[in-house]
C-alpha cells in the first residue's frame, strides 16, 4: 500500500509524470496453477487498456523504458517474469500452453490521481491510491468505499447473494483472491470453476479471508531463508507405516506442531514427545523409511504459506508442559534402638509340696542393660495435588482492536 501512496503523492506534487508512474503486475514471479494445484507449463498473458481490445504496453523495468513482447510468456516452471504496467486501469487475458483462455479480467489496476497545473497541488482520490488486495487497519468498525472488511463473509458480482459485497466492483478483488489463495484460505462457494472471471460471471461467491480476532504476522521465510521464529527445522528418522519417529534434535519442538516433510501426510502433527522420540498423528507413508533432512515443524499449519492461521488467546498446560522437576518427595521413618534394663537369664526352680514337687519356669535371674530391636525403616512417598487447577491461562499480548480491510 505504501508504494501506490508514494506514487500518488509524487504525482500530485508534480515530482514525476503520469506517463512514468508504474505498478508491478501482481502475478509477477508467480506460478499459474491448474485445477489439481500443479503449475501450468508456459502460460502467457496479454494486456489491454481497460474496456477495450487495444494492447497496453508493459515493461520489464519500473522506469517503463524496456517494453516486453506480448503476449508475455512464463518460463518452463510456469513462473511469469517481473512485469511493470503504467498506472492505469487495464485488462489481462491469461492463456494456457495450448492457447486456451484461463481468464480475461477487466477493470484491474487503479485510476492515477489527478494533479493541478504548474505543480500547485491537486487532489488525490482516496479510494485509488492502493492496489487490489492491499490490506489496511483502521481503529473503527465502519464500512469503507473501495474496501471490504476481512470478516469471513463473501463477495461476488451483483445478484450473487454475497454477504459482504455483491457488486460488479468486486471483480478485481474476486480475481485476486481466486488466483492467489487456495480454498483453505479463500474458498469459492459451490466449488471452483476453470477461471476467476468464469466463476464471477456465473454469480459465485468467494470467502474473504478472515482477520477477526487475529493479529497480522510475517511469513517465516518471506522470500528469504527461514527465520526459525514460527517453525523449527531439523532432521527426522522415519519408519514406513509407523507413527513413531526419531528427531535429530527435539530442541524447540512442541506437541501440536505440524510436521512438513516428504513421506509425511499433510496435516500430520506431533501428539507426544519422549526425549527425541516423537509420536505423530499419522503414520509415515510406504517407502519412506530412513533419514529425512530439512523437516519443518511449524507452530502454525505452515509457517511459510500465506494466509495461514494459528495460535490462541488461551492455552491449557498439560503435565508435559510442566517443569521436569516438580514438588514431591518421600518421608523415611526409622526408629532407633532404645536402652533398657532386663534380666540376665531365665531360670527354672522346683517347688515342693506335700503331694510332691513341680517345676517353676521362666524365673528372671539377675539384671543387665540391653537395647531394643527396632523394626526395619519404612519409606512413605507423597505427592502434592492442586485442587481447582487445570484452568486455561491468557497468552494474549497487549493489543488494540480495530478492523482490517481488503482493497477492491
Amino acid at each position: 500500500m505504501l508504494k501506490p501512496l508514494a506514487a500518488g503523492l509524487a504525482l500530485a506534487l508534480g515530482l514525476i509524470s503520469a506517463a512514468s508512474a508504474a505498478e508491478s503486475w501482481p502475478k509477477s514471479r508467480q506460478q499459474i496453477l491448474d485445477a489439481s494445484g500443479r503449475p501450468l507449463l508456459v502460460p502467457s498473458v496479454a494486456f489491454f487498456a481497460a474496456g477495450t481490445t487495444t494492447p497496453l504496453a508493459v515493461y520489464s523495468d519500473p522506469a517503463l523504458t524496456k517494453p516486453l513482447a506480448q503476449p508475455v510468456k512464463a518460463d518452463g516452471t510456469g513462473r511469469f517474469p517481473r512485469v511493470y504496467l503504467p498506472t492505469a486501469l487495464y485488462a489481462e487475458r491469461v492463456t494456457g500452453p495450448y492457447g486456451d483462455v484461463l481468464w480475461f479480467d477487466d477493470g484491474l489496476g487503479y485510476v492515477p490521481p489527478t494533479t493541478g497545473g504548474g505543480g500547485g497541488g491537486g487532489t488525490i482520490d482516496p479510494t485509488a491510491i492502493a492496489a487490489t488486495g492491499d490490506v489496511k487497519w483502521r481503529m473503527d468498525a465502519g464500512i469503507m468505499p473501495g474496501w471490504v472488511r476481512m470478516n469471513g463473509r463473501t463477495l461476488g458480482g451483483a445478484g450473487s447473494g454475497a454477504t459482504e459485497l455483491a457488486s460488479a466492483t468486486a471483480s478485481a478483488a474476486f480475481a485476486y483472491l481466486w488466483n492467489t489463495f487456495p480454498d483453505t484460505v479463500a474458498s469459492v462457494v459451490g466449488g471452483r470453476g476453470t477461471s476467476a472471471s468464469g466463476d464471477f460471471s456465473a454469480g459465485k461467491q468467494i470467502v474473504i479471508p478472515t482477520m477477526q480476532g487475529l493479529l497480522a504476522g510475517g511469513l517465516d521465510d518471506m522470500g528469504s531463508s527461514p527465520a526459525g521464529r514460527l517453525q523449527t527445522i531439523t532432521g527426522l528418522t522415519l519408519t514406513a507405516g509407523s507413527t513413531t519417529a526419531a528427531a535429530f534434535s527435539a530442541n524447540r519442538l512442541a506437541i501440536g506442531m505440524t510436521v512438513i516433510a516428504p513421506g509425511i501426510s499433510a496435516g500430520t502433527t506431533i501428539t507426544d514427545i519422549n526425549g527425541n522420540i516423537l509420536t505423530l498423528s499419522q503414520p509415515a507413508a510406504a517407502g519412506s523409511s530412513g533419514n529425512v533432512i530439512g523437516v519443518r515443524f511449524s507452530a502454525l499449519g505452515d509457517a511459510q504459506a500465506p494466509g495461514q492461521i494459528g495460535g490462541d488467546s488461551l492455552i491449557s498446560l498439560s503435565n508435559k508442559n510442566l517443569p521436569a522437576a516438580l514438588p514431591g518427595g518421600s518421608v523415611t521413618v526409622d526408629y532407633p534402638a532404645h536402652a533398657y534394663i532386663t534380666h540376665e537369664e531365665l531360670a527354672t526352680a522346683s517347688l515342693s509340696t506335700s503331694s510332691g514337687s513341680s517345676p517353676v519356669i521362666n524365673l528372671q535371674k539377675g539384671l543387665k542393660n540391653d537395647l531394643t530391636a527396632p523394626p526395619n525403616a519404612k519409606v512413605f512417598g507423597f505427592s502434592i495435588s492442586n485442587p481447582g487447577g487445570g484452568l486455561p491461562v491468557s497468552n494474549l499480548p497487549p493489543t488494540r482492536l480495530g478492523t482490517f480491510y481488503l482493497k477492491l
